[in-house]
């Protein structure tokens, strides 16, 4: 199977987050997934932003649950001047291109995502991500050909603990394809314990080290299945070491 090399929002670097620039930068440089966030506008749209504001990324100032998409559309990113795209969006844009990787950031957006996903016909396209793995076993459950990641980071049922302690019994009842840690949170304990149940690993968060490579050579070398980079200048490093592996 071949290492996911995950554009995380993109890039988070020169180019402004979850924005169509970011995804193409990531494409160019040989990203083979990109990752974004996903939330609701007030008119029921499903808007590409990770925050629950458009305050930290844009001119603009408000919760997205509490403003319709022409609204939000006003807003210029600070860097490139770019909209806040949605999800049709990114998917007619790089379909065919890319895979993508979804990151739910609300509860009840599931069922609207995956309607989209599959009139598309881009259900195995996909990977959907969250920190709800109730959520994401009622995805699998209705759409069996669905890929699904849990977002163990700061999760609570299970979280790292308590899953690092489960039985491959108890793991077979609540298995999801893919988990996903911040990178300094894994362990050879945790990428033996995945890949003992079958399931594939990534790392995120690479932003406050001040050499990034050296740690994702270090989960390389630890058999980490995939990376989420935050700056695309990283992807073609990794991409070879990965080749060599």
């Amino acid at each position: 199977m071949a290492f996911f090399l995950i554009g995380h929002r993109g890039t988070r670097y020169q180019f402004d987050e979850n924005t169509l620039e970011a995804f193409k930068i990531a494409i160019n440089k040989g990203a083979n997934y990109i990752e974004f966030d996903l939330r609701t506008s007030k008119d029921g749209k499903l808007v590409v932003i990770h925050d629950e504001t458009i305050n930290r990324t844009t001119n603009g100032f408000g919760k997205v649950k509490d403003m319709i998409y022409p609204e939000i559309s006003k807003a210029n990113t600070l860097g490139n001047k770019s909209k806040i795209p949605l999800l049709e969006e990114v998917l007619d844009t790089f379909r065919d291109k890319i895979y993508f990787m979804l990151e739910l950031k609300e509860n009840g957006i599931s069922e609207q995502i995956l309607k989209i996903i599959t009139q598309k016909q881009l259900l195995k396209s996909c990977i959907i991500s969250s920190r709800d793995l109730g959520e994401l076993l009622r995805i699998k459950k209705k759409y069996p050909y669905s890929q699904i990641c849990y977002n163990i980071t700061r999760a609570k049922n299970p979280d790292l603990e308590t899953f690092l302690n489960l039985s491959s019994v108890e793991i077979n009842r609540i298995k999801p394809d893919l988990i996903s840690l911040s990178s300094e949170r894994i362990s050879s304990n945790f990428i033996n314990k995945c890949h003992k149940n079958q399931i594939l690993v990534l790392a995120w968060n690479f932003m406050d080290y001040e050499n990034p490579k050296s740690i994702m050579k270090k989960l390389i070398d630890m058999n980490i299945d995939g990376i989420l980079f935050d700056n695309h200048n990283n992807i073609e490093y990794i991409a070879n070491l990965t080749n060599k592996r």
